[in-house]
């Protein structure tokens, strides 16, 4: 259980004391799975209290690419997310091999899961899921030109369902709540202000 402390200092937000980073006075595996692997801390809050048991998933590094093709549509993966038991609607995206660069994982997310490749991919930030329980990062990419080769990836544990969608209708998509992925999301906000939409 955390405690609360309460302030009666509303005054300037520059006022406030500086944010400090916590001291990890040990570290040891919890859970040691290959898709899942977490770590138990013991923590030194800069108040001077101890926490023995805050645990953080290692959570890869993943690359998220959004596809635009050459006629103006997004081209948008529909999978079964196990954790919230339905199918869900989402730019392609894939953890980082090791050692790989984020741009090539995010271009290899696009071929296996979509077909499609592209010549003009640009970054467009890195967000963090969820910092306060996860490691890893999500860089966010834009495949501007985007083009079907005719060949796409099968995976069985991840089958996809490609479709292509105008602006408008993706826009359609995030304001009716059904584009829930929170890397997706994320990516679709940036990739429509870059393109002006």
């Amino acid at each position: 259980m955390y405690n609360l402390v309460m302030t009666n200092n509303l005054s300037s937000p520059q006022n406030d004391p500086e944010i400090k980073p916590w001291k990890v006075l040990s570290t040891s595996m919890a859970l040691n799975e290959r898709w899942f692997p977490v770590r138990k801390d013991e923590v030194q809050l800069p108040s001077g209290k101890t926490v023995n048991d805050y645990f953080v998933w290692e959570s890869p590094n993943i690359a998220t690419i959004v596809p635009f093709t050459t006629d103006g549509k997004f081209v948008i993966c529909e999978q079964y997310r196990h954790g919230v038991g339905k199918n869900m609607y989402q730019f392609p995206a894939g953890g980082l091999d090791k050692d790989e660069n984020p741009e090539a994982a995010a271009r290899r997310e696009m071929e296996e899961e979509t077909g499609y490749t592209s010549d003009d991919v640009t970054f467009l930030s890195k967000s963090a899921a969820y910092p306060t329980k996860m490691s890893g990062y999500h860089h966010l990419f834009m495949a501007k030109n985007a083009q079907p080769t005719g060949v796409k990836q099968d995976d069985e544990n991840e089958p996809t369902r490609v479709h292509l969608k105008t602006p408008e209708e993706l826009i359609q998509l995030i304001e009716g709540g059904e584009f829930e992925v929170a890397d997706s999301l994320v990516a679709a906000l940036f990739a429509l202000r870059k393109l002006g939409l």
